[in-house]
């Protein structure tokens, strides 16, 4: 299956990462669930402690420590994993997932750092009237691909984000609007309808949550390649470029469209 970076409508947009999900299901959904199968564990043992009178404080603590282990290291690994496995699938050279988890490290500390300083205007933002928080959550909506792609990070990748996102954090709401709704259905319908099974419930979310993680990180980057294109001309010859520079095997340059 052969894509295309070159301008898009919102349609277009979804249905790419609908395609992109469905067409490398394997390599998106195996990525997400590596992160996503210990932190579905760790929910579950954390659940069974708190409702555990007689636990100990000690073990909760240390569960708890795990999870946030996890979720600090784990999130910026995978989405790194993705985004560069998405990325060599434009180029027509699909990257295992093996290989894209062993690529992705370089790029752990680089984006959990971005996407540190990120939430932290965020969060200053969200403290001056609510509203330049929202701004900014929709101006740094792409700094993960752009840490990974363009090999920036802290502010310079949230001010190379904020210029990609300039003119379109409308898109960037109505995106962020369809896939915080899939999410919410594929998430919270099965913990709702199966919360008296903790240990179904955990497993089901787990399946759930990469699902979640896998289409919104396949739509984001095809959002990102669509602002690329738009603003910079940007097209497979240059990602074979940056793809490259990010660690992924070289190949014969690709042909521009």
């Amino acid at each position: 299956m052969a894509y295309e970076i070159q301008p898009m409508s919102l349609g277009e947009i979804l249905d790419t990462g609908f395609r992109l999900l469905r067409d490398h299901f394997a390599t998106l959904f195996g990525l997400a669930a590596v992160v996503y199968v210990p932190l579905g564990l760790l929910e579950l043992m954390l659940s069974l402690e708190a409702a555990d009178a007689s636990g100990s404080p000690l073990a909760l603590a240390v569960v708890g420590g795990l999870y946030l282990l996890v979720l600090s290291v784990g999130l910026p690994l995978i989405a790194a994993a993705i985004t560069l496995a998405l990325a060599a699938v434009y180029l027509g050279r699909p990257l295992p997932a093996r290989a894209a988890l062993r690529r992705s490290w370089a790029k752990v500390l680089p984006l959990a750092g971005t996407s540190l300083l990120a939430y932290i205007f965020i969060g200053f933002g969200m403290l001056l009237l609510v509203v330049p928080g929202i701004w900014l959550a929709f101006a740094y909506l792409v700094t993960s691909q752009v840490v990974v792609i363009e090999d920036l990070s802290g502010r310079a990748a949230l001010r190379r984000s904020s210029e990609l996102m300039k003119g379109w954090k409308g898109r960037g709401f109505l995106i962020s609007l369809v896939a915080g709704v899939l999410q919410g259905v594929l998430v919270g319908g099965p913990a709702w309808a199966l919360h008296a099974w903790p240990v179904v419930d955990a497993l089901v979310g787990i399946v759930m949550s990469s699902l979640a993680l896998a289409f919104l990180l396949a739509v984001t980057a095809a959002f990102y390649f669509d602002l690329r294109c738009r603003r910079d001309g940007f097209d497979l010859e240059h990602l074979a470029r940056q793809v490259e520079q990010a660690g992924a095997p070289a190949a014969a340059p690709v042909p521009a469209l």
